[in-house]
């Protein structure tokens, strides 16, 4: 065997078809980008709607054992103690109210000291983009949530 024989068995791929796979790559990363970053502002919007539903849980149980009225402050950006992710905003429908609307400056919700709690439904808006939104109507009694996604 001399210096000049090479075995032309072994191939590569060429310069070409690796260019072919990075370009089909980078399309189906680009098409599913939307999604992925949608399903990030999902998930904290409903880490947002699970730390009002606990803050009102824990605002109950203090309104219990204390033996006097508790009170949440709320604003568009959230409950005080737990603000909401960027691009969303607060939005209440209490028990008299056709409509949701954003809390009027200085609203609170009441605990009695029985545990009894004001009645909402606290509506979690996506400003901009798609308008999503999620509903969280507390039952009057227990203050438990019952999430209602549209």
């Amino acid at each position: 065997m001399t210096a000049t024989s090479v075995n032309r068995s072994c191939r590569g791929f060429t310069l070409l078809e690796i260019i072919i796979a990075l370009s089909l790559v980078a399309i189906l990363v680009t098409a599913s980008l939307p999604y992925l970053l949608d399903s990030f502002a999902t998930a904290a919007a409903d880490r947002a709607s699970d730390a009002l539903a606990t803050k009102a849980q824990e605002t109950r149980t203090l309104a219990m054992q204390s033996g006097s009225r508790q009170r949440l402050l709320l604003t568009s950006s959230g409950i005080k103690g737990v603000e909401l992710p960027t691009g969303w905003s607060l939005q209440i429908r209490s028990l008299n109210d056709a409509k949701f609307h954003a809390p009027e400056k200085g609203r609170t919700w009441e605990f009695t000291s029985a545990g009894v709690c004001e009645p909402l439904t606290l509506r979690l808006v996506e400003e901009g983009r798609g308008g999503r939104s999620i509903e969280t109507t507390f039952d009057a009694l227990t203050a438990q949530p019952v999430h209602e996604e549209n």
